[in-house]
């Protein structure tokens, strides 16, 4: 059979669809010239009368040639175009039933939809009405905080003046150091603000905290070769700026700003800041290189990062063998901070002071792999204290200075920018300019949920009834709160048959790695590390 005698019998059967001539009717209609098949078509029709009767050849005759060419996919289209509609009625009716699940004013607000049941339709207006009520209870009866708590001091802070003015990594002119394939987790976060959003006054507070940040170009520590601290000193630089802080707090106060050259207190602000240039000088007490030093001695290679626990005794063997800073340090390493024991580090002085400043360090872990929310409201009431000189914490590559809270952010400095080492020269020479590298004109914050677990909190008290204010505000946020860290009287004594207790260490990361890794491990974890410590 030729192509021609094939063309005709499937346009014959595919015109006994109802909807082939429907569309067909639309064609003829919308066509003032109907195109005749030539004779030789209609000739090959006559040969077939016994399948398409005359009536369904003229039909066929009037249709446009254009039609009549779409040739042997007719039957195919039409099959086609019969299951669409049939997918497309079911894809209709599923996507009504999906959509009666959910609540929208516009369906609340009046009668219910005639394509909803009654029944159904009332309930979910009665469940979008309780939405309602119930956000508009807890508005009434939780107004939002916006106010701004930095080391102690509140600052008033609208809603409209604390957007964002960009979010993502920052990186300043200086070199930015990190540890590949380890940081930075929480810079990638982070939040960059614009100061004009902000009250005038926190943001000269925030510019006037001492900032310390890694150093590059100074003299090699012996007796390595170690002429900067980019990638391995973050934690170190963090526990400097807390206690540069302490140090401003002690000897200038907490109203003190920064201040030109020339000013009253300049002499004593850059005393303050030549100890911790990085230099072996006995002028520089506090500086990378003697921290470093210690470290070894406390099992810490130099080269090798810093947990807040070795920090922290770092910081007080450094300020013990210094006895111009006229301060004394406490370090609470169980998650305790006894009285006595504060009192006795305090007279530990020679002065023959009843009670030196203390610089109370409490090294804590608050979780596993990240802080457990049941403490975020207690660690965040920690930076209402007067007291507070901030947290200094992270994990390797990634330990950061903070020092104010908001709702549930959290400012802070960071020490992964690299700056050029200082020289150490007499208190005269220094420039502004040098000792602005020593401050932080950009703000940053994070959410509370990115803060490492291990920590190191800091708490200033200049007197004994300061300190005994401090216990008063740790004891009052433990009846509110699960406490981060508590207040006892005295340390207790056991009997010889009981053995030290060995109690979780920030710095024993391998062992927490093998902890991780269990594959016993549930997502009571937590809780069982809570119970543990209880």
């Amino acid at each position: 059979m030729d192509d021609t005698r094939v063309l005709s019998i499937e346009s014959a059967l595919v015109s006994k669809d109802p909807i082939f001539e429907e569309n067909s009717k639309d064609l003829l209609m919308s066509n003032n010239e109907v195109r005749e098949i030539p004779a030789t078509h209609t000739e090959e029709f006559n040969d077939l009368d016994h399948e398409v009767s005359e009536e369904k050849q003229d039909q066929v005759a009037q249709i446009p040639r254009r039609r009549l060419n779409a040739g042997r996919n007719n039957i195919q289209n039409s099959t086609t175009e019969k299951n669409e509609e049939g997918t497309n009625e079911v894809t209709k009716r599923i996507s009504s039933w999906f959509s009666s699940f959910w609540i929208t004013p516009q369906e609340t607000s009046g009668d219910a939809s005639d394509k909803d049941d009654p029944d159904f339709a009332n309930f979910k207006k009665g469940l979008f009405d309780s939405f309602n009520n119930t956000k508009s209870e807890s508005t009434i009866k939780s107004p939002k905080d916006n106010s701004i708590w930095l080391m102690g001091v509140r600052y008033e802070a609208n809603n409209d003046r604390v957007s964002n003015e960009f979010s993502g990594s920052f990186y300043e002119s200086s070199y930015y150091y990190s540890t590949p394939g380890t940081f930075p987790h929480l810079s990638m976060q982070q939040s960059i603000l614009s100061p004009t959003n902000f009250p005038t006054e926190f943001y000269d507070d925030f510019t006037s905290r001492i900032w310390c940040t890694y150093r590059h170009n100074y003299a090699p520590i012996r007796p390595t070769n170690f002429t900067n601290d980019g990638g391995w000193g973050c934690m170190l630089r963090s526990g400097q700026s807390l206690l540069a802080n302490a140090l401003i707090l002690q000897f200038l106060g907490r109203e003190w700003r920064r201040v030109p050259k020339g000013d009253d207190t300049w002499d004593t602000y850059v005393q303050i800041l030549t100890w911790f240039i990085d230099d072996m000088s006995s002028r520089c007490p506090f500086s990378v290189h003697r921290v470093a030093l210690l470290g070894k001695q406390l099992g810490k290679n130099i080269g090798e990062w810093f947990g807040p626990s070795t920090a922290s005794q770092a910081i007080k063997a450094l300020v013990e063998d210094f006895p111009a800073a006229h301060l004394s340090v406490y370090v609470a390493t169980d998650g305790v901070v006894y009285k006595n024991e504060v009192y006795k580090a305090g007279k530990n002085n020679r002065t023959g002071k009843d009670f030196q400043s203390v610089l109370i360090l409490v090294a804590i872990r608050l979780g596993i792999n990240n802080l457990n929310p049941i403490y975020y409201n207690a660690l965040k009431e920690c930076f209402k204290f007067p007291q507070s000189v901030g947290i200094a914490g992270g994990k390797p590559s990634s330990s950061y200075y903070f020092i104010a809270t908001q709702v549930d952010d959290l400012y802070y400095l960071d020490p992964h920018h690299s700056r050029p080492a200082l020289e150490l020269k007499s208190t005269e020479e220094f420039t502004e300019e040098e000792l602005s590298t020593f401050h932080c004109d950009t703000l940053r914050k994070i959410h509370i949920s990115q803060l490492d677990p291990s920590m190191l909190l800091g708490f200033y008290c200049r007197t004994a009834d300061d300190f005994e204010d401090f216990c008063r505000r740790v004891e009052e946020i433990s009846e509110k709160y699960k406490p981060v860290f508590t207040i006892a009287q005295e340390a207790p004594i056991y009997g010889d048959d009981v053995s030290d207790l060995d109690v979780f260490s920030e710095d024993d990361e391998d062992e927490f790695e093998k902890f991780e890794n269990d594959d016993e491990i549930d997502e009571n974890d937590d809780e069982n590390i809570e119970n543990y410590e209880d």
